[in-house]
């Protein structure tokens, strides 16, 4: 009489079987360290305040969101004007000055985010070359974002002090 094994495969030791359910169990978190990495995230710009160190407010109403990309030539300038709602701009390229109707002012560099005065009337000027912006309103959708003066005579949104 012939005995024929249907178990073929080898029989593991208990130790044996405990090292290879360890190291079954650290692949996937080994793997992971040595993986790279495709997510990265990079603060810009955390901050309570605007570039001239004026209070950040939020308007009522029914929120919405908006975003552009601003565009000054070289030696152009943008009128004067306010935003009645918070405004983050980040210079995709080139180099703006911004100065207030007061005379207070901020360079801005490629690379560099920062939030825009409130309610207060000022203007950008490209310096060097084309300026590019990338510009985010968090504003309302009864809420102008960008407001010129003469349009204001109220001064609803502008502030004319500023």
């Amino acid at each position: 009489m012939q005995i024929i094994r249907t178990d073929t495969q080898p029989r593991l030791g208990p130790s044996l079987a405990a090292a290879l359910s360890l190291a079954a169990a650290l692949i996937p978190a080994t793997a992971l360290l040595l993986a790279p990495r495709f997510v990265h995230a990079e603060q810009l710009l955390q901050t309570t305040t605007t570039w001239e160190g004026g209070d950040i407010a939020y308007p009522g109403g029914d929120a919405e969101v908006t975003s552009i990309i601003l565009k000054i030539d070289e030696g152009q300038e943008a009128p004067f004007h306010c935003h009645p709602v918070p405004t983050l701009g980040y210079v995709l390229k080139g180099t703006v000055d911004v100065e207030t109707l007061d005379g207070k002012t901020r360079r801005i560099t490629q690379g560099e985010s920062v939030v825009e005065v409130l309610r207060t009337v000022h203007r950008g000027r490209s310096v060097g070359g084309p300026v590019e912006i990338l510009v985010f309103y968090a504003g309302a959708t009864d809420i102008p974002n960008t407001v010129l003066p003469a349009d204001d005579p109220d001064h609803e949104y502008c502030n004319p002090a500023r």
